[in-house]
């Protein structure tokens, strides 16, 4: 070691400097191979790897934010199916209807002789049966008018057709008119899905 330390110390000036100058740069590309570009090379990934869970996260919050407005778009289509099932219910619920329909013909002041419901009927491929309901009741011209206001006025659909007016008599100083009517009700009719054709 003595040896070479005696030669780098006669040696002339220029080979002194060079060979520190050499010694410099092997050291700043040992330097930047085994520590600075590992780094670099280490940063640039973790850059890409925070770019990647910023879009992640950005996606997430959006799809959370989207989730909360499907939850109140969920809501308020539940609501309206209630709504809708009142309209249209999904069992007959006939005696219920009766039952309204003679507190209706009741509260309009007439007197009903027949309620006689006819079996239900479901066209091809329609999502909803008809009930209809045959009808006689008697009473002047403004309570039966004011019976079939308030059936069209009920939550559940029900369509009055082949309205007719006879055996006008006069009783209690009041014209009375025997009325009949098809009352025609409907209920909802879930469509079943077409089975798989075999092979």
């Amino acid at each position: 070691m003595d040896k070479y330390l005696d030669r780098i110390v006669k040696a002339p000036p220029a080979v002194k400097f060079g060979g520190l100058a050499a010694a410099v740069v092997l050291m700043t590309a040992a330097n930047f191979f085994l520590f600075i570009q590992p780094l670099e090379e280490k940063m640039v990934r973790q850059k890409a790897q925070q770019r990647k869970l910023d879009l992640e996260l950005a996606e997430k919050s959006e799809i959370a934010q989207n989730l909360n407005e499907r939850r109140r778009e969920m809501d308020v289509l539940e609501q309206k199916l209630a709504e809708a099932l009142t309209e249209l219910p999904e069992n007959k619920d006939v005696e219920e209807l009766l039952a309204q329909l003679n507190d209706i013909g009741k509260k309009s002041g007439l007197a009903i002789a027949r309620v006689e419901p006819g079996p239900e009927s479901v066209g091809g491929g329609d999502f909803f049966a008809r009930i209809p309901i045959k009808m006689s009741v008697s009473g002047n011209y403004h309570e039966i008018a004011m019976f079939l206001q308030e059936v069209a006025n009920m939550r559940r659909i029900v369509n009055v057709n082949n309205i007719k007016l006879d055996g006008a008599k006069l009783k209690n100083e009041k014209v009375v008119l025997d009325s009949t009517f098809l009352a025609t009700t409907f209920r909802f009719v879930e469509q079943k899905a077409p089975e798989p054709k075999k092979k």
